[in-house]
């Protein structure tokens, strides 16, 4: 993929440089301001995850935007520390079993989450400041609970227990209290509670009360697979594409292709034009199919907005992220975390 050139602020969006990852400022601080309407009625601590957009500019956002940041979550120690400057409550997701990543962690301050007693056992815990817990919030009652003796056994301070749905129902909204029910040892050692993964935002208030914090993945950052849950949200990160070519009389191509969007979780979205299906991507290529009257309206060189099917795994393919409001460039955020993996 050949990198978009920066423009000038200012810029009208539609003359900016293509394939250009954008960040349209309106949409989230709409979103914003609903997301934060919905915590706050239920009275739920946020904290941000950072491997949604890898972006300084985009975090310090969010960390001003929500009334009840408290820190951040990060998929990996490396990234983390890029963002450490920033919070002084970090969490690391994935778990962490070599000395050298556990230092690096004791160096910024932050805590590592762990699944399983075997992962704990096979670390050196020493100097770890605490540790949390992740459970499948689906299968409460596959949690091996011996892990709270060997914790305690070994003095290792359990901050908070991390719940992770991969899809809340909101009928079965209970997990914290059937949780210390399975397990009553549980509330000795900890009374907080973390609510993560994917959850409505109209289902925030369904939410055990006795959750105190959750994890925001990408809001206010939407893409196709959080809009298909939240559809009262606006769309507020795009790649702005050109039509390259016009091959058929319901055929068009765009300069923008795997390399710029990955399509692991589907096919992007075609904003405002109705009948329009994508078809494939090659490296560098999309095909999409429009109805013959609606193409009628569209020439080689015009722009074309795609709403990513999931922004995380989309930031990393660009340097930088064009700002818009009023659909006019008001800055450039650099991806501060762009090849941070491990």
């Amino acid at each position: 993929m050949e990198r978009p050139i920066k423009k000038n602020i200012g810029t009208d969006f539609l003359d900016l440089d293509t394939p250009s990852l954008i960040l349209d400022l309106d949409a989230f601080k709409y979103n914003l301001d609903i997301i934060n309407f919905k915590l706050n009625s239920v009275n739920l601590s946020v904290r941000i995850d950072v491997n949604s957009h890898l972006t300084k500019d985009i975090l310090n956002l969010q960390l001003n935007g929500f009334s009840n940041a408290v820190g951040i979550s990060s998929s990996n120690v490396n990234q983390a520390s890029i963002f450490s400057h920033l919070a002084d409550d970090i969490i690391v997701d994935a778990a962490l079993l070599s000395t050298e990543k556990i230092n690096s962690l004791i160096s910024i301050n932050a805590q590592n989450s762990y699944n399983s007693l075997l992962q704990l056992q096979n670390i050196n815990h020493e100097n770890l400041c605490g540790i949390y817990l992740k459970i499948n919030a689906e299968n409460l009652s596959e949690f091996d609970n011996t892990i709270f003796e060997y914790t305690s056994e070994n003095n290792l301070k359990i901050s908070g227990i991390i719940f992770e749905y991969s899809n809340f129902n909101s009928l079965k909204n209970d997990t914290v209290a059937n949780f210390s029910a399975l397990f009553p040892d549980v509330l000795k050692i900890t009374n907080n509670f973390v609510a993560s993964g994917k959850i409505k935002i109209n289902d925030y208030a369904s939410l055990d009360s006795k959750f105190t914090e959750i994890i925001i993945n990408k809001l206010p950052l939407i893409d196709v697979e959080i809009l298909e849950f939240n559809p009262e949200l606006n769309e507020s990160v795009k790649i702005l594409s050109s039509i390259l070519s016009i091959p058929d009389d319901d055929r068009i191509i765009l300069d923008t292709g795997n390399k710029a969007m990955n399509i692991d979780y589907g096919f992007p979205l075609v904003k405002n034009i109705n009948s329009a299906v994508v078809k494939g991507l090659s490296a560098e290529h999309t095909s999409i199919l429009i109805n013959k009257d609606e193409l009628k309206e569209y020439n080689i060189q015009d722009k074309i907005e795609l709403i990513p099917s999931d922004i995380s795994s989309v930031v990393n393919q660009f340097d930088f992220i064009s700002v818009i409001k009023n659909k006019k460039l008001v800055s450039v955020f650099n991806i501060s975390a762009r090849g941070v993996y491990k």
